[in-house]
């Protein structure tokens, strides 16, 4: 019997799958020449697994022990807002940047899903669609956070969620995902098998 993640599983929205948000938007964190990295949007792309460091910034000590409601740790999901609403990249060990404008850090609570199965099925092509149909702004599109629940999320077992977040997340490593054959760029890493079906199709004999 076909299995197939979007219909025969229950789905939950999002905030009820999260322990934390890192959330320090709201006001323009003061830069210096050097320091701490501070990423923008543009660092967050769905073609790789963690963010890249393109046009970065700096910060003072004082800034990055004063300034920030919280930081990201390892493990946590980065998820931006504003401008391409939806890319999300890993946050890696160590972290060795900040994150305040247009972009949150969402920190999976792991009695409740599995955080790398989280990212898989956030760049998937249901979740981004989901995403780009929320999109408010004509100029520049932006996804408020409060549409967070909004984002239903579907809950296989347990044992399922382990195997599709730890193939993606060998898939992202091994071949940067742009890079592998099956899976194209800007449509959240929809890796498809022979038959053409998204690599979250499974046979299973339920």
């Amino acid at each position: 019997m076909r299995f197939n993640l979007w219909e025969d599983c229950n789905r939950v929205p999002l905030t009820e799958l999260l322990s934390f948000i890192v959330d320090n938007r709201g006001k323009t964190v003061p830069t210096a020449p050097s320091g701490h990295k501070l990423i923008a949007t543009n660092c967050v792309t769905n073609n790789t697994l963690f963010p890249v460091y393109e046009k970065i910034r700096y910060l003072s000590e004082k800034t990055y022990q004063t300034w920030f409601r919280a930081h990201p740790i390892p493990g946590d999901i980065l998820f931006v807002n504003k401008g391409t609403p939806g890319r999300v990249c890993l946050v890696p060990d160590p972290v060795d940047f900040c994150i305040a404008q247009d972009m949150i850090a969402l920190r999976a609570d792991e009695s409740k899903i599995y955080p790398k199965y989280l990212f898989a099925v956030l760049r998937s092509r249901e979740i981004q669609q989901q995403i780009y149909n929320t999109n408010v702004g004509d100029v520049i599109p932006h996804f408020k956070k409060q549409f967070l629940d909004q984002l239903l999320i579907p809950i296989p077992e347990r044992s399922i969620q382990e195997s599709i977040g730890d193939l993606y997340y060998v898939l992202s490593v091994e071949e940067h995902i742009p890079c592998h054959k099956g899976v194209y760029p800007g449509n959240g890493g929809n890796r498809r098998d022979r038959t053409g079906k998204p690599w979250y199709y499974r046979n299973s004999k339920r």
